[in-house]
């Protein structure tokens, strides 16, 4: 959709009210929408250095905007970390359930280290080499189903927290 007819017709298509611009008006919509779309091509190359370069070169409002653009996407690539962290670490911060978060964690570490003790007891009392192998792979098995529910009971308390994160990111701001 790149030349002003296909331009014109879609936009027809989804505003009826758009057949009554003028020639001035439907020239100013068309440099805005190739503008948006260079906007948007820019933001999808990862060639942020050359970007900044011709920001430089440009004035106007615009080149501010592409700009803080693209020093934001700069940080968000260069933090190494994904979306679902970001979102992760976000809610976790704000959380209302940090101290159930800390007593899992309590929980999980006497767990782990009484499953350890009862290995090295298991370890002390056996005297058969397979029968001590089978205790040191029990051990580990349960440390790593101790650590697995952990990190599922993380999971589960932060459900509420990202449903309300949502639920606040969808509510339109009424300015009051």
């Amino acid at each position: 959709m790149d030349d002003f007819d296909t331009f014109k017709a879609s936009r027809e298509k989804i505003d009826p009210s758009a057949r009554k611009f003028s020639k001035r008006q439907w020239d100013k919509a068309y440099a805005a929408y190739r503008s948006s779309r260079e906007r948007v091509m820019e933001g999808k190359s990862d060639q942020s250095d050359q970007s900044d370069q011709s920001d430089q070169s440009d004035n106007g409002h615009s080149s501010k905007r592409r700009r803080s653009s693209s020093r934001g996407s700069a940080t968000y690539r260069s933090s190494g970390q994904s979306f679902p962290a970001n979102l992760r670490s976000e809610v976790r911060h704000k959380s209302a359930y940090s101290d159930l978060r800390m007593m899992v964690d309590l929980l999980a570490w006497i767990a782990i280290a009484l499953v350890v003790l009862v290995g090295a007891l298991k370890l002390v009392y056996y005297t058969n080499v397979s029968v001590a192998l089978v205790a040191i792979l029990e051990a580990v098995i349960m440390v790593i189903a101790v650590v697995a529910l952990r990190l599922l009971a993380h999971v589960v308390i932060d459900i509420p927290d990202i449903a309300l994160q949502k639920g606040l990111s969808k509510v339109p701001d009424t300015g009051e």
